[in-house]
């Protein structure tokens, strides 16, 4: 019986191993696969991962804008309490305009989409060909 680790016999069984997965690929995915379906699996997941974006975009602004006044409310009623403290009035002022603009960006890039595009981003998949005129 032949050893298993043999370097002789790794490379015969990486080989058919391949030659087994191609021919299983060929007789039962080839008979319905075509073009257009790469096309469409290529469109859904664009769409896909735009939405992940502006999802994980919302979640950043909405926490990081919600951070931001918190700590600003806090630090205020910190000096408030210690004008001695060390949290400084601008600082303070600048975290919650920040704040507020953070929580207030998912708003505005909706609103932009749909008045100055005049439409929300979509992905179709249409394929537009160049024309040029002399």
């Amino acid at each position: 019986m032949p050893n298993s680790n043999s370097p002789r016999t790794t490379p015969g069984v990486r080989r058919a191993t391949a030659l087994t997965a191609l021919a299983l690929a060929v007789v039962v995915f080839a008979p319905g696969a075509h073009a257009q379906a790469i096309d469409d699996i290529m469109q859904q997941s664009t769409g896909h991962a735009l939405s992940a974006w502006s999802y994980l975009m919302n979640a950043f602004c909405w926490i990081l804008g919600s951070v931001l006044l918190i700590m600003c409310g806090l630090g205020w009623y910190q000096h408030q309490r210690n004008p001695n403290a060390g949290s400084r009035p601008g600082m303070l002022v600048a975290a919650g305009v920040l704040g507020g603009v953070f929580l207030a960006f998912p708003f505005f890039a909706k609103t932009a989409s749909f008045t100055i595009f005049n439409s929300g981003p979509t992905v179709t998949g249409e394929q537009q060909q160049m024309r040029f005129d002399r």
